[in-house]
């Protein structure tokens, strides 16, 4: 079987969740013979094609129907939330030979998918990232923002291509990465096949010590007596991470010796910016490293994860939380907020702590109990390693592979 995975970017350098879950059950697939082709817009990298651990990846050109549309808009919505045209991943999708093709995006990524394996008559599956179904109302204008004042021209042109409007509708398969987004979309979509699939996590590498050249907390200036508090995720409203800013000035207020990492590439450049401002307002510069982005096979990652104390995850709206099964993998306790699939996937008080990320008070409630209750941490840590053995990517893999079957051949 040969398998299209269809993404709107695919960059190396700017890796987000998407990426880290088309890449490794790309590689997942490949070990039970499902042989991939990943198809994306160059937006963040260059076109062209490149093939990496024998998996081919190909990036084409591609714009955005708005005008006028200066570079700085652009890059933007490159970075988040862009919805382009690409005719060469058209042409890709339609003239390679697939025998599915798996959605991996939104807007007219996933228009122009629906359409190309109709064309070719083969079975498409769409899987949400990013969330659909529960997309807080802020963070869709923020994500629009850059749009405020550009003429869109593409309803015009979705029109003469005569484009599926609701690509999720029309799909062959709809996967949930999250339970609340999968209990808002199945009463929606009639007898159509609507599935749960979460996402996976490669628990042998985060569970090896990495080998480094230089340890990272001298690299990153975090000295050896300062408990790590880490956050693994993109820099941007979303996240939340300027939640943790006045948490850490709490803390260090009343003596205690931390330190707050914060790792992932800057999707908002207006919020990072912000918050390294806060973080001299709170006297707390020197107290807070901003790494922005390491690669997915940066040895460093894991370091960061293992030198961590704690792992928080304050985000305003998370579908999933692919790196709170990277932390249970590690033996890093987790605290997390009480929001989309994060309610679900951590379990209060067995695999994790929760706390509501618009109330600072309910962190600190999490965080002095897991830091006083006597076994409380130890145990959140043996549950959340027993929880994090199903995440393993061979596991979900094969439920790939039984769902890819079971459109083509059922």
């Amino acid at each position: 079987m040969k398998v299209a995975q269809v993404v709107r970017r695919f960059s190396f350098d700017e890796w987000g969740g998407t990426e880290n879950v088309v890449w490794n059950s790309t590689l997942a697939l490949r070990e039970l013979g499902i042989e991939s082709e990943i198809l994306a817009t160059s937006a963040l990298s260059t076109p062209g094609d490149e093939v990496r651990e024998g998996v081919p990846i190909r990036r084409f050109r591609y714009f955005y129907p708005y005008f006028p549309m200066p570079g700085k808009t652009r890059r933007a919505l490159d970075k988040k939330g862009g919805s382009p045209y690409s005719p060469g991943l058209w042409r890709a999708m339609t003239r390679g030979g697939f025998d599915l093709i798996h959605i991996h995006a939104g807007g007219r990524v996933a228009m122009l998918a629906v359409a190309a394996a109709r064309k070719c008559g083969i079975p498409c599956a769409i899987s949400l990232h990013g969330g659909f179904a529960d997309v807080p109302k802020r963070e869709m204008e923020e994500m629009l923002a850059p749009l405020r004042g550009k003429f869109h021209y593409g309803g015009i042109v979705d029109r003469l291509l005569h484009l599926p409007r609701n690509p999720v509708g029309e799909a062959d398969a709809v996967i949930c990465v999250g339970q609340n987004e999968f209990r808002l979309l199945t009463p929606c979509c009639g007898d159509r096949k609507v599935l749960y699939l979460p996402n996976g996590v490669d628990l042998n590498k985060f569970r090896t010590p990495p080998v480094l050249a230089r340890p990272v907390r001298e690299e990153w200036n975090i000295p050896a007596d300062r408990r790590v508090l880490l956050c693994v995720s993109r820099i941007d409203y979303q996240k939340n991470q300027q939640m943790l800013i006045p948490f850490l000035k709490q803390l260090v207020g009343r003596g205690e010796n931390v330190h707050l990492l914060l790792v992932g590439p800057v999707t908002a450049g207006w919020y990072a910016e912000e918050m390294m401002n806060l973080t001299r307002q709170c006297r707390v510069a020197d107290r807070v490293t901003l790494v922005p982005g390491l690669s997915p096979d940066d040895p460093r990652l894991v370091a960061a994860y293992r030198e961590a104390d704690l792992f928080l995850l304050p985000s305003l709206h998370e579908p999933f939380g692919i790196v709170v099964l990277e932390a249970w993998a590690a033996g890093v306790p987790v605290l997390a907020a009480k929001v989309g699939g994060l309610r679900k996937l951590v379990q209060d008080g067995y695999t994790g702590l929760h706390f509501q990320p618009e109330n600072p008070a309910t962190l600190m409630s999490a965080y002095e109990r897991i830091s006083t209750e006597p076994g409380l941490r130890e145990s959140i840590v043996r549950w959340a390693a027993q929880e994090v053995e199903g995440y393993g990517w061979p596991v979900i893999g094969k439920e790939i592979a039984r769902l890819y079957e079971g459109l083509c051949h059922g």
